[in-house]
């Protein structure tokens, strides 16, 4: 047996918008060369169980080579099978019937889900959507997922015209948006109170059109330790928001001051208030005692312009009482 496809994944088809409801998750084509048939079984992939659908004699065509780019019908929900020679036999597993597709209708056969050769055998596990393809490869451990244009080289996956990427329900691109306004809005509160043991306050933030709002304290336990706590909440009501933990943000956290403490010289603006008050006190204490001491000064000068002129009368009638001694004697 040569397994030409693992992968026809309904789940995956979904994305074509298939309403039809299926019995099973994987569709399976596996060649028997040795009968020149082609075996299509149905998979269960959470019960694990593989049935035989039906086996289909693709008059001539080898097995081995057919399927690789069949897909499911949208519509009808048939699995329609490309054969080598580009002709299409479609098995309805609800009936468990076939029927040739007119070849006429298609001048060209749909290649909805491609299933290219990675070593020549058609072996390959990656699935290709359109020529300028998107891929998608099953590991045992995850699915890959990418894009390569038509050189084959990988192209950027962009998703446009409005759609929204979720994951699990939420909105990829909000959610970044939502992250950066949270955070912002956490940055607008006090970490460490400076003038008080206890600082509270709040905030608010934007990124990419969202905001979020914020409300947190900043606790002085002691001279060395100080805690702080807060928590960011974006703005209800967003599509794809996702539950309550997605939309809210917090924190806490603490510091611890090392070393040798030294005090700052700083002051209250309480403080700052009565020392101003009594620098002005001072300025006119300083400015009355230079009145007054001006008033002194003056004083003493017009007290020493009066001793000057004392000693000038004191001199003159000095002399003249040692004239009238002297002619006494004569």
């Amino acid at each position: 047996m040569n397994k030409l496809s693992k992968t026809l994944l309904i789940t995956f088809l979904g994305f074509f918008s298939i309403n039809p409801s299926y019995a099973f998750d994987v569709f399976s084509l596996e060649s028997d060369t040795t009968n020149n048939v082609l075996k299509v079984y149905g998979v269960d992939l959470i019960t694990k169980e593989k049935t035989l659908l039906t086996e289909k004699n693709l008059g001539g065509s080898d097995p081995s080579s057919a399927g690789r780019n069949s897909y499911v019908n949208p519509n009808s929900g048939e699995l329609v099978i490309v054969t080598n020679e580009s002709g299409q036999e479609a098995y309805n597993w609800r009936t468990n019937t076939w029927r040739t597709i007119d070849e006429s209708l298609f001048p060209s056969s749909p290649h909805i889900l491609q299933m290219p050769s990675a070593n020549g055998n058609g072996s390959s596990e990656v699935i290709s959507i359109g020529e300028n393809s998107f891929k998608i490869k099953e590991t045992s451990t995850d699915m890959k997922i990418w894009a390569t244009d038509s050189n084959g080289r990988i192209a950027p996956i962009n998703i446009t015209n409005g759609s929204k990427l979720l994951i699990n329900g939420r909105d990829v691109e909000q959610s970044i948006n939502n992250v950066g306004a949270l955070s912002a809005a956490l940055t607008g509160l006090p970490t460490v109170p400076t003038e008080t043991n206890l600082a509270c306050g709040l905030g608010t933030g934007t990124h990419g059109g969202d905001f979020a709002f914020s409300g947190g304290c900043a606790s002085k336990v002691n001279e060395k330790l100080s805690i702080n706590y807060a928590a960011s909440m974006t703005i209800p009501g967003q599509d794809y928001a996702g539950d309550f933990e997605d939309t809210f943000s917090a924190r806490a956290g603490f510091v611890w001051k090392l070393g040798k403490s030294f005090k700052p010289t700083q002051i209250s603006f309480k403080d700052k208030k009565i020392i101003d008050r009594k620098i002005s006190n001072l300025q006119e204490d300083n400015k009355n005692l230079k009145a007054k001491n001006d008033e002194i000064i003056s004083q003493n000068q017009k007290l020493l312009a009066r001793l000057e002129k004392l000693e000038n009368i004191a001199l003159k009638f000095q002399s003249s009482s040692e004239m009238i001694s002297v002619a006494t004697k004569d």
